[in-house]
């Protein structure tokens, strides 16, 4: 059996192949070399990451260089989070932030927690009114906290969400007692409060739909899904199907190999993720591979990854050969 630090030297090790995969993410402008140290920095702070899966790790790593995330832990840009041997990338309150501003459409964008002693007034009709005036002494408990964007062309909204609310919200975190929100829980209440927020957020360009789906995808990663229960039906009923087959994986350098019982989503694969089928399995790009596990869980269907090579000979994506003229 190995040891703990024989695995965590794997891990290491993982990382550091990975580079090349993470310098064809990151955006224009940011190096691979100051990405993979913020990356490093970040896992030094928090070694109970080691304890994750090598592949969940770039996984998570992949995302946040997609979205142009630097990982160091004194930008508090985003973090990567533990979930039991499972690592997932969150984008952080200033990292949403950073994003709104980016899309050329936001003037200004930002959350505030209110306090008991504070002078706070909201109106929402005929016309929406936030006033808000910090207590320069004792500011007492935490009662609220609101989100407010400004945009370029002057007009404005804003989110309210009262302690109680923030709580719910809490309530069914998958991570209820991590740092976001323990130590930095004021960090954690003014990211609520954008999401909410962002829900009405005008999709005025490519770059603010970008930014509404960074925000779902954030949220829909930190939440526990909520079900209503399962529904029986008597052995013989029209109405009873099969439970779904798994879909398995390997994450190659270029692309995911994507097998098992994918009919149910070969939808999904090929229109969604623009995969493409080869044999008995598909080939989706493999920086779509969290996308894939996502959707299998939203479907109810177990998902696993497998060991080994992915298929001989395909590389993605494939150039396409010149047109003769």
């Amino acid at each position: 059996m190995a040891t703990t630090a024989v695995v965590k030297r794997t891990v290491v090790d993982e990382i550091q192949r990975a580079k090349p995969q993470f310098q064809g993410r990151l955006p224009e402008g940011m190096t691979v070399d100051r990405f993979m140290y913020g990356l490093s920095t970040h896992i030094q702070k928090q070694p109970a990451l080691l304890d994750c899966t090598p592949q969940s790790l770039i996984l998570a790593g992949y995302e946040a260089a997609e979205l142009g995330i630097n990982l160091s832990p004194s930008l508090q840009l985003g973090y990567i989070i533990k979930y039991g041997n499972a690592a997932q990338f969150q984008i952080g309150y200033r990292g949403l932030i950073q994003r709104a501003y980016e899309t050329g459409a936001v003037k200004s964008f930002f959350a505030e927690v209110v306090y008991v002693n504070d002078k706070f007034t909201r109106e929402l009709a005929p016309r929406r009114v936030i006033r808000h005036e910090p207590a320069t002494s004792d500011r007492g408990d935490a009662v609220g906290v609101y989100a407010l964007v400004e945009f370029e062309d002057g007009h404005f909204d804003f989110e309210f969400l009262t302690k109680a609310q923030v709580e719910t919200r809490r309530g069914i975190s998958k991570a209820p007692n991590s740092l976001m929100w323990t130590k930095f829980w004021e960090e954690g209440w003014r990211k609520t409060a954008i999401r909410v927020l962002a829900k009405r957020l005008p999709l005025t360009n490519p770059q603010m739909e970008k930014l509404a789906e960074v925000i779902a995808k954030d949220e829909e990663g930190e939440l526990e899904v909520l079900t209503a229960g399962a529904v029986e039906f008597e052995p013989d009923s029209a109405l009873k199907v099969e439970a779904p087959g798994k879909v398995s994986y390997t994450v190659g350098k270029h692309n995911t190999t994507v097998s098992g019982a994918t009919i149910p989503i070969k939808d999904f694969l090929s229109k969604k993720l623009g995969g493409k089928p080869s044999g008995r399995a598909w080939l989706i790009p493999s920086s779509a591979t969290q996308e894939l596990v996502d959707h299998c869980a939203e479907k109810g269907i177990p998902v696993e990854e497998l060991g080994g090579e992915v298929l001989e000979g395909e590389i993605w994506p494939k150039e396409e050969a010149p047109c003769e003229k």
